[in-house]
């Protein structure tokens, strides 16, 4: 391969050490993280066909996934299908934070980066991103956290970066809560739906409990939205907006 300049032969030469440092499960497709989908592939040869340099190639995919339009409401309507890959996500062109973090880990590993899927718990009472129909449920108590948020990690340079690509900017400026933080291929990019509670770990694709406590919020979110006692029964349910617990989700269980 050659390299247009020195700085992206180094680049490169770089993150190929920190591939080989890296555990090869965040380099091979998962059921959600589908690297190999030839849409995902299609897509990642768009994002990074124009540089060899790993950096840009890592800034292109964040800003493109970045910038999918956020919607909640439209993304359980097909996540409730059972369309919850990253191709789907590409296809439909809208997305919320799931489909955001196993995007973007999608084409990381398509392009050669490793990557992986981390969650964290999020203080946001005011939930100003969400649809008002899942505001409403999501709501339902005062002070309920956002308790399984996901987003992206990349490995890059010997080290692991948070990328959080949830809301797109246009939404984060018109809302009020602009990204503070621009991609450099260095600093962690937090969220700005609010405060971090709590970590709960990285994983190389979604457990099997946190994907199927998706699923299940789509469709109950879905099958209340046309009667209000389902709606207030949905609200009311802590155990279901919990989500399932970390420790027993570290633990396979």
């Amino acid at each position: 391969m050659t390299y247009p300049n020195n700085s992206a032969a180094n680049n490169s030469a770089a993150n190929n050490s920190a591939v080989a440092a890296a555990d090869d499960e965040y380099l091979r497709p998962t059921p959600y993280a589908n690297s190999d989908h030839p849409i995902v592939v299609a897509k990642t040869e768009e994002l990074t066909s124009a540089s060899s340099d790993v950096l840009v190639h890592l800034g292109n995919i964040y800003r493109y996934v970045r910038d999918i339009p956020y919607d909640i409401l439209a993304s359980f309507r097909y996540l409730a299908e059972g369309k919850s890959a990253a191709s789907d996500v590409i296809e439909h062109d809208v997305a919320f934070c799931m489909g955001k973090a196993n995007t973007f880990v999608a084409l990381c590993r398509a392009a050669k980066i490793p990557a992986r899927v981390a969650f964290q718990s999020l203080d946001a009472p005011e939930m100003e991103f969400l649809a008002p129909e899942v505001r409403r449920m999501c709501g339902g108590r005062a002070g309920r956290p956002l308790p399984w948020h996901s987003l992206g990690e990349a490995f890059l340079h010997g080290r692991w970066i948070k990328l959080d690509a949830t809301i797109d900017a246009p939404t984060a400026q018109r809302l009020g809560k602009p990204y503070t933080v621009e991609f450099d291929g260095r600093t962690d990019i937090p969220t700005v739906e609010g405060a971090v509670l709590r970590d709960n770990g990285s994983y190389a694709d979604y457990p099997p409990q946190v994907a199927a406590w998706y699923m299940r919020l789509a469709r109950e979110v879905l099958g209340a939205l046309d009667s209000d006692i389902d709606e207030q029964r949905v609200a009311a349910d802590d155990r279901l907006w919990a989500g399932p617990d970390p420790d027993l989700v570290r633990l396979g269980r």
